[in-house]
């Protein structure tokens, strides 16, 4: 993967005074009695102030690791990300060898996703689902670059959310009127839970929760997503630094069809069920 090498903006990183002792315990709202009563006043008043962190975050390329547990089946992979805000992604599945096992790829314009063993490559248009089915489960992909980036809720939904202080996750909660909700936390000023889905909806609910941060720049290291009714539970881990709003080339995210590889439309993943559905373990016998 081609990485840049465009240096962080220096009034971004810092963040030292959010890693406050204690501020990640359910018992915050004791130790902060301030913090915690001007959260339930104004939670409006900590999204902007939080969201400053992120402003200058664009994208970044990194490796990561991945397991996948359903039942009490278990697989792993290694991981090449992409990402550029609002939403242009890449994702290459790596064989334990290094070599190319799967690549996920979308654009404002279309969605792409190759088998190497397959040699074939599903694409369609960019629009209504066709990233979701994709990838296996109900993620757009202005969800899943707020995820990586760590600023909580796509960019496109931000605008018409609903901020209320949730009395139960001790969080101050941000709701899309398509139904995505996202919690920032007070003292951190991070967001560390994204919920994508609910009750009534046929592709269920996913729910990200991110458990580690690296300290400068503000960017997850390490989430884990829930994905019901299936019982699916995927970890993601950051492998070292990743390269931060990196020089993309302008075609970095256009789709690509290597040679002797077969077009299908991408309504056909419909059957197989998307990148990680296709490729999690199943129940053991």
């Amino acid at each position: 993967m081609q990485r840049g090498t465009k240096a962080w903006p220096v009034g971004s990183l810092a963040l030292g005074a959010l890693a406050l002792v204690g501020c990640s315990s359910h018992n915050w709202t004791n130790e902060h009695p301030g913090v915690a009563a001007r959260a339930r006043a104004d939670p409006a008043g900590f999204v902007a102030p939080a969201l400053e962190h992120w402003e200058g975050l664009q994208g970044l390329a990194g490796s990561y690791s991945m397991r996948v547990a359903k039942g009490i089946g278990r697989g792993s992979a290694d991981l090449a990300i992409a990402v550029r805000r609002p939403a242009d992604l890449d994702i290459v599945v790596l064989a334990p060898t290094g070599a190319i096992e799967a690549v996920l790829r979308v654009n404002e314009r279309e969605v792409g996703l190759s088998f190497r063993e397959d040699r074939v490559v599903y694409r369609g248009p960019s629009s209504g689902a066709a990233f979701e089915r994709a990838l296996g489960f109900d993620l757009s992909a202005g969800d899943v670059a707020a995820v990586l980036l760590g600023y909580g809720i796509a960019d496109d939904q931000r605008a018409d959310a609903a901020v209320t202080w949730d009395a139960d996750a001790r969080r101050i909660r941000l709701e899309s009127r398509s139904g995505t909700r996202a919690w920032l936390h007070p003292v951190t000023q991070r967001f560390d839970r994204m919920v994508r889905g609910g009750p009534g909806r046929p592709d269920g609910t996913v729910t990200a929760t991110i458990s580690a941060w690296l300290p400068q720049p503000p960017i997850p290291d390490a989430l884990r997503l829930e994905v019901e009714p299936d019982g699916y539970g995927i970890e993601l881990r950051l492998n070292g630094q990743p390269t931060v709003n990196p020089d993309f080339p302008l075609d970095f995210f256009d789709l690509q069809v290597p040679a002797g590889f077969e077009v299908r439309p991408l309504s056909e993943l419909a059957a197989e069920g998307g990148l990680f559905r296709r490729s999690a373990p199943r129940d053991s016998e």
